[in-house]
């Protein structure tokens, strides 16, 4: 099932696979060059998949804000950054955070696993590390 979920540009996160640990969800992308990537996160929190996919559970990030950062993992250097303005979007009382990277921005990065957070802040300041792991650049084939 989270197969088909992610084919459909759909992930799902519940808060409870995280928060005993304090520890951001780990999952891993894959992106080939020169594609159009777009990735829907929502945040749901105290409720099983079945109940977010029903729409319970759904954090709302009205107020919030986002970043990504791609980092290469040896150099620990910035490849690309994301917010709000530059190919996050936050979903308000859904709960979503949509991450959009260019098909001009993923042509440009070199094949292989780039590391990778998704930090939300409240309008509080309670910052959140929700989602974290690699993004998998896999080379084109078609020029």
């Amino acid at each position: 099932m989270r197969r088909a979920l992610i084919a459909a540009a759909l992930l799902l996160l519940t808060a409870t696979a995280w928060a005993e640990e304090n520890l951001p969800a780990r999952y891993t992308f894959d992106c080939r060059q020169g594609v159009t990537f777009v990735r829907v996160i929502t945040w749901c929190t105290g409720v099983t998949r079945t109940q977010c996919l029903a729409g319970t559970g759904l954090v709302d990030l009205t107020g919030y804000t986002a970043k990504v950062e791609l980092r290469n993992p040896g150099t620990g250097a910035v490849v690309d950054t994301f917010t709000e303005s530059t190919g996050l979007a936050l979903g308000g009382a859904l709960g979503t955070i949509t991450w959009t990277m260019t098909a001009t921005e993923t042509a440009l990065f070199a094949v292989g696993a780039l590391n990778y957070d998704l930090r939300l802040t409240s309008g509080g300041g309670t910052v959140t590390y929700l989602l974290a792991g690699n993004v998998n650049v896999q080379a084109r084939v078609t020029q």
